[in-house]
Formats: structure tokens, sequence, C-alpha cells
């Protein structure tokens, strides 16, 4: 390489640290361009910053980096098999999938490579597709807890065959490391619980969550104060003063939140099947947006504001950063996990956008969160006292927000929601601005992918098998019980205290 363009690149790749070092997204941003725009001879460096720019919500760039890395890399299949995995982060399944059949089947090797097509096609909703592709990767890797608990989520297990088969491989799954011996763990209690066998589902459950928790950190006095700041600084007046702020004039985005399990993801397809509204999951962009703010109290965004940053420029980056995740079509449903700690700072910046909370019975909803394999890992649900504690703080949160935000905040009780699905199916629609049609009301017609831990029960039509479940279990979830009734204030089934 030239000495002069040596030096080039040095100076390029020293912008790029500086900004990063910054946190300046629109210099970070910028620096990624020069250098794709200059074909940098990087190589391997391509993926890393690929990333980075996912990490930072910028898929476009993150794309246009893995691709300068497919183009330099020594092993073009396994560099194309990094970008399937970007696919499938940005929620791109088909994408995904009809990039890895084209890759050899030993990429990245046989059972990984049709694990990974058997999750698109769940996710897809392709679950005779899924099945076939998960056992496949269990005849090359036998007991493997990821490709059983994805089988476990295509269905009723109680009578199937390849039950017997999840059992003859336990002694397999002993052999995984925690976190993939965690997951078969909670795919056997997932076949105990379709056999009615709450004793055998509870025991396997407890076990994963065990294995889970000692490799998770968590703090209840962490949470407990990520809670109080998105309460702080919002006093009676404060949406009143930022009233005088110009604020983004969209409604394109619908926040729809409430606990894991409450029913967003029932809400979410609903709306994903009006024909104004296209599907987004749970985006995580807010979080950035909180971060420019410099935190999420009212305390936060006064200094925001005080420092010379506009509520403009935070729907600004909130809308480019959603535009990335889910196209610049339509309005978007975002069930962002977690979203009621940013309630205050998504209030302020989008007053015309609509505010959905799900609320379900505590003992059910804990049961479903507890028996639940969260993707991204979630370390409150690993322990029945820590989910009460995690419980009560999410119920301050709704009554807190219910006061400041009055009506503009719909609380959609889920026995309510799936006991007379046409009125609140409505009620839904309305409070989002949306005018009636036949397909929301049938809303398991719509072929959408979802990747969440209920996409198979929203394919199914809206019924009441949700109610009651934790029933059978009510005497293993006695800490649970207990800890709630030791509450600061009671907790009922819409969520009040």
């Amino acid at each position: 390489m030239p000495a002069t363009i040596n030096l080039k690149l040095t100076a390029r790749l020293a912008q790029l640290k500086a900004a990063l070092s910054r946190r300046d997204r629109v210099s970070t941003n910028r620096a990624v361009v020069t250098l794709l725009d200059e074909q940098a001879p990087i190589g391997e460096h391509w993926k890393t910053i690929s990333h980075l720019m996912q990490v930072s919500g910028e898929y476009t760039l993150a794309l246009r980096a893995i691709d300068a890395f497919i183009a330099s890399a020594a092993n073009p299949a396994m560099a194309r098999y990094s970008k399937v995995v970007l696919l499938t982060q940005a929620h791109r399944q088909q994408d995904a999938h009809d990039l890895l059949i084209q890759l050899p089947e030993n990429v990245p090797d046989r059972a990984g490579h049709a694990y990974v097509l058997g999750n698109i096609a769940l996710t897809l909703g392709h679950s005779d597709a899924a099945r076939g592709h998960l056992l496949n990767a269990l005849e090359h890797r036998p007991g493997w807890g990821p490709a059983w608990l994805s089988l476990a989520s295509t269905g009723n297990l109680a009578e199937d065959r390849m039950a017997e088969q999840m059992l003859a491989e336990a002694a397999a799954a002993e052999r995984q490391g925690p976190a993939d011996l965690a997951r078969y763990c909670y795919a056997r209690g997932k076949l105990h619980a379709d056999r009615k066998d709450p004793a055998a589902a509870f025991s396997a459950y407890l076990r994963g969550a065990a294995l889970l928790k000692s490799e998770t950190p968590y703090s209840r006095d962490a949470n407990a104060a990520n809670a109080l700041s998105a309460m702080t600084g919002f006093d009676a007046e404060f949406f009143k003063r930022m009233q005088t702020h110009a604020t983004a004039d969209t409604d394109r985005p619908i926040f729809v939140t409430g606990l894991p399990r409450s029913g967003t993801t029932l809400v979410e397809h609903i709306l994903a099947s009006h024909s104004q509204v296209q599907d987004g999951g749970e985006l995580n962009v807010i979080q950035h947006v909180a971060v420019t703010a410099g935190g999420v109290s009212g305390h936060a965004i006064d200094q925001y504001l005080a420092g010379g940053g506009t509520l403009i420029a935070l729907g600004d980056l909130y809308l480019h950063l959603l535009t990335e995740r889910a196209g610049s079509a339509g309005r978007i449903v975002d069930k962002t996990i977690d979203a009621s700690r940013y309630l205050g700072l998504i209030a302020t910046i989008f007053p015309n956008v609509p505010l959905i909370w799900m609320q379900r019975d505590p003992l059910d909803n804990a049961w479903s969160c507890f028996r639940t394999f969260f993707i991204h890992g979630v370390g409150w649900s690993f322990d029945l006292d820590d989910i009460a504690h995690h419980f009560e703080l999410e119920a301050k949160l709704m009554a807190f927000w219910k006061r400041r935000l009055g009506d503009r905040l719909l609380i959609v009780p889920f026995a309510d929601m799936v006991g007379k699905p046409a009125l609140w199916t409505s009620n839904i629609i309305s409070h989002c601005g949306l005018g009636e049609e036949d397909a929301v009301h049938t809303p398991h017609l719509n072929k959408r992918r979802v990747s969440t831990a209920s996409g198979l029960q929203v394919r199914r039509p809206i019924n009441t098998d949700g109610l009651g479940v934790a029933e059978p279990y009510r005497s293993f979830l006695r800490p649970f019980t207990d800890a709630i009734a030791n509450c600061t204030g009671p907790i009922d089934a819409r969520g009040s205290i």
C-alpha cells in the first residue's frame, strides 16, 4: 500500500475512533460512510464496524459494512453467514433465509445451518418446515438445548413422538454448557406441562432458571433505581411546560407496553392486521434516544433542553432509527420491553402517538414469565421473589403514568381483551386513530413474522386459554404470592396498587 494511501487511511480510522469515543452519532456515521465510499482496505475490521453500526441501530450502514467484509474475506461463505445473522437481527427473516439456502450446509456447521433455517421458518409461521430443520439439527448435535427449545414451541408435545426423543437425549444434554443446558430444561418443562404434570414441569423450569440466574447479573437495587428515575421530574405541570417546545408532528409509532407475556404481542398482531400498520416488534430504538437526551427522567429532559437540545432532534433520531429497522411505509408498532421506563421521554417528544399498556392477572403473568426463556435475558425472570419485586415496580409505574397521562394511556386488561375481543379490538383501533377493518378482528389469519415467545398463540383465534394457566402451579408459586402479599400495596389483575 503506497505511503500516502496508508496515511490517509490512518487518518480516516483516527476520525472514526475519535467520533466513537465522543459518542457522536453524526460524526461516526460520516466517518463510516467515508470509509465505505473510499472502499478502504481494512479487511476483518469491516465486520467490527458492521457490529458497531448494528448495535447503534444504523442497519443501512451495518449491511454496507458487512458487504465490504464479504468482498474482502478469505472465507466468503462464512462471511456471508455473518450477513445471515445480521439480517435476522434486522428482522429481515426472508432475506436471511434466501441467503442461507445459497450457502453450503456445513456453514457455519451442519447443526447450526439447520437450526437457523428452523428458527427463521418458525418466525415466519411455517411450523412443519421448522420442525423438519430442527430435527435435522439434532441429528448432527443430539441433546442440543437451543434446537429442543425451538422445537418445544412448535406445538403441544403431550402425544408427539419426538417427546420420547427429547427424554432419551437427556444424557447428551447434560454434557452441554450451562446456557444450552438451561434451554433444554425449559424445553423439558414445556413437555411436562403439555403432559399436565405440574411437579415435573416446575422442577425442569426451576433448574433452567437457576442455571441462567448463575450466568446473568441482576440487581434489584439497580432495577428499582431505574424505575424511580423514570418517574422523577415529571410533576403535574411537566407536559404542559413541554408544550412550549416544538415536537415531531407524527403519529407513526404506536407504543405497546406492559410486562412480558401480558398480551403485548396479541395487541401488536391485531394492529398489524390493519392495512395502515406494520409490525415492528421489540425495536429497542428509544434507548438510543435516551442516551442522547442524557437519561429518562424529567430532570434529564430539562437539562438536555437547557443545553441547547431540541425535542425535534430527539424525535427525528427515533424516526430515523425506526425507518432503519422497519422501513419507511406505514405506522409501526413498537413494543420494546421495559418501554414503561421510557414513557415520560416518549410522551414528551411524541405528544401525538398512542400509548397502550397491557395488564394480566399477576399469578398467570408471573408463571408465564418464569417458564419463558427470553432470548435476550430478563434477569428478574429467573427467581420468583425477583419477579414479585419487578411486578411491584411496574405496577407503580403504571399507576404513576395513568395519573400523569390520563386517557392518552389506554390500559387493556388481558382477561377483558380475550373475553370480549370485538369490543376491545375496536377500543384499541379507535385509540390509535385508525378506521375499522374486518382484518383486525381476525388477526390469526395474518401471516406476518412473529419472533417472540407468543408466536404460536397469536396464530390461533383469540381465546381464553391464557386465563388461569398458573392455577395448577399455585403451590409451587408460593414465593411469588407471599412476596406480592408483602408489597407496599396490593396488585390486582389490572395492576392497580
